[in-house]
């Protein structure tokens, strides 16, 4: 497929949480400008007013950049702007039903926590991608539950479609997910805590990618 040349590397998702709206866009234009293939834009806490007003920017500054955007779960965002995807979580809408309303060359990827079978089932019904997590312990979605890491050779042997993980993953930890060689590294915060989001996501890269 051609979606699987794009869906590798350092994959950002957006902060729940931020300052204001110039150093919320500015942290992310950084983000964009730095060389990434895909970018999702996640927010379970703000209105769908509020969502619309930022995604136009970000969308923007995703086409300017080369960046397929990826919208977490919001179908009628999904249709408003040059979305490239949609991430279905556990609670969001069946995949079957996401793949026949956006069509088959849409990017959609699928949360599979700590199952195998789910994944199986994601795969088998088109998915484009799985997520696997948390891998570590993480603020972003502190009642996660944590995978274990050999999870991800099991996965190997029977997925097909590109893998990615997700969870609490920085500079300092990834080395140990690396070594079972995950198609996608999903991080928020540590990217977006970053004093220096540039330099971050390349030396991010640069191990994710050898």
């Amino acid at each position: 497929m051609e979606n699987n040349k794009v869906l590798k590397g350092l994959y950002p998702i957006t902060p729940s949480l931020y300052k204001s709206d110039i150093d919320y866009l500015s942290r992310i234009r950084s983000v964009l400008k730095s060389g990434i293939n895909v970018f999702q834009f996640r927010s379970k806490f703000l209105s769908f007013r509020r969502k619309r007003f930022l995604l136009k920017s970000i969308s923007n500054i995703c086409n300017d950049n080369n960046v397929k955007l990826i919208i977490n779960d919001d179908y009628n965002l999904g249709k408003l702007f040059d979305i490239k995807g949609l991430h279905i979580g556990r609670n969001d809408r069946d995949l079957i039903s996401a793949r026949k309303y956006f069509g088959k060359e849409f990017i959609i990827g699928k949360s599979c926590y700590n199952s195998i079978e789910l994944a199986k089932y994601s795969m088998d019904n088109n998915a484009s991608y799985v997520s696997f997590g948390a891998m570590y312990p993480t603020k972003s979605k502190a009642s996660a539950i944590i995978v274990k890491h050999s999870i991800l050779i099991e996965a190997k042997k029977i997925i097909k479609i590109p893998i990615c993980v997700i969870g609490g993953i920085n500079k300092s930890n990834i080395k140990s997910l690396i070594k079972y060689k995950p198609d996608m590294v999903s991080m928020i915060s540590g990217i977006f805590n970053s004093n220096e989001i540039g330099k971050e996501i390349k030396d991010i890269q640069k191990i994710i990618i050898k």
